[in-house]
């Protein structure tokens, strides 16, 4: 499967992107193996949560 039949199938599931975490590298490989378990599992992607007033 490629990678972006992989997010098209997500967003098709769960009707929302799949979210790509800023600085946090994956091969396309890692990302599909992921969608795969998302939607086998029927869970979405949990969300990073932010820290405020981080410095």
């Amino acid at each position: 499967m490629e990678l972006q039949k992989a997010l098209e199938e997500y967003e098709k599931y769960f009707s929302e992107n799949y979210f790509f975490y800023i600085g946090f590298v994956k091969t396309d490989s890692e990302i599909i193996s992921e969608i795969q378990k998302y939607i086998k599992t029927r869970k979405k992607q949990r969300l990073p949560k932010y820290e405020d007033n981080l410095q």
